[in-house]
């Protein structure tokens, strides 16, 4: 009985050994496996991770990532930022507040509110402009508007917080796809040469 009970297990573990390795075990993880959000998060970070500050012809890149896969855990809460204003050739300092849909951000200090405000012609307007936002060494295309509206928590003077935006990003109140914003975003990422001459002077 014992002699015929250890056969067939052997039997048994012999044919599960052969189907195994004819087989391949299903990867889980695999492309067929995840949800698209899932995968474009994984691509993100990917096409990232193989992305050089530096191109080869030692030109320096304008990234376009979107804001729900990537940009909003890349750009974190608290985070201070350079924003250069494309059309001004004026940079200023903005730290992110929060935002879901896309990126609500308060200059961090007077100074840099002053300058911001400056790029509006000292006058505040939900005008749409491109920007490009340098993170860790890197130039994301972005957009921003110019009006300081609900709070911040920072003594600077400006009276409420702005939004830039980002590839795919989303107004709060509508929930939508602003059009004027991703006109600005698709300037700043296709302008990689205007950035490479400010960045020379």
């Amino acid at each position: 009985m014992n002699s015929k009970f250890v056969s067939v297990f052997l039997l048994f573990f012999v044919i599960t050994f052969v189907i195994a390795s004819v087989i391949p075990y299903p990867n889980f993880i695999g492309d067929n496996f995840l949800l698209a959000k899932d995968q474009q998060i994984i691509n993100d970070k990917n096409e990232y991770e193989n992305e050089n500050m530096v191109s080869n012809d030692n030109q320096v890149d304008v990234l376009s990532y979107d804001w729900f896969s990537f940009m909003d855990e890349h750009f974190t809460k608290y985070v201070t930022v350079k924003v250069i204003d494309i059309w001004s050739e004026t940079e200023y300092y903005v730290q992110r507040l929060g935002g879901y849909n896309h990126a609500d951000v308060q200059t961090i200090d007077k100074e840099n509110t002053e300058i911001f405000k400056k790029v509006y012609g000292g006058e505040w307007s939900w005008a749409r402009r491109p920007v490009w936002v340098e993170i860790d060494g890197q130039y994301f295309a972005g957009s921003t508007n110019g009006m300081p509206h609900g709070f911040s928590i920072l003594d600077n003077e400006e009276g409420g917080h702005t939004c830039i935006h980002f590839l795919n990003s989303k107004t709060h109140g509508t929930k939508r796809v602003d059009e004027q914003h991703q006109e600005c975003v698709s300037y700043a990422a296709k302008n990689k040469a205007l950035l490479n001459e400010y960045l020379k002077k």
